[in-house]
């Protein structure tokens, strides 16, 4: 099956910047070529819930939404996600079956109650 090439901005993409005429097409295929792709933007998200973000890749990051509402989306669940279970630190322990000592299942804990403060 023959490779399609790359659209950053599929016809009927709500975003700010979906390609709606010859101008925003052109800004939309440049901002393609210059902030990560979508499955890369996944990742980077992801990732960016355990470590601060470098500024350029912020910068690319608030970019590639400007074309791609699903990875704006995904960053608001993720958030969302992130902030429910900071809610509930004391059903940390019933959240997986990995085995901890007792002591490290209280610290887990103590570490989930003071970030939700």
């Amino acid at each position: 099956m023959p490779e399609e090439p790359y659209n950053p901005s599929p016809i009927g993409n709500p975003s700010t910047l979906a390609r709606r005429n010859w101008w925003q097409t052109i800004l939309v295929k440049f901002i393609g070529k210059h902030t990560p792709k979508c499955r890369e933007m996944v990742r980077i998200l992801s990732q960016s819930m355990d470590e601060p973000m470098p500024l350029m890749m912020r910068i690319k990051k608030r970019l590639h939404f400007l074309i791609c509402c699903w990875c704006q989306r995904y960053e608001q669940q993720l958030r969302y996600m992130r902030h429910t279970a900071r809610q509930f630190p004391e059903h940390a322990d019933e959240a997986s079956d990995a085995q901890f000592s007792a002591e490290a299942r209280e610290r887990i804990k103590q570490k989930l109650a003071e970030s939700a403060r």
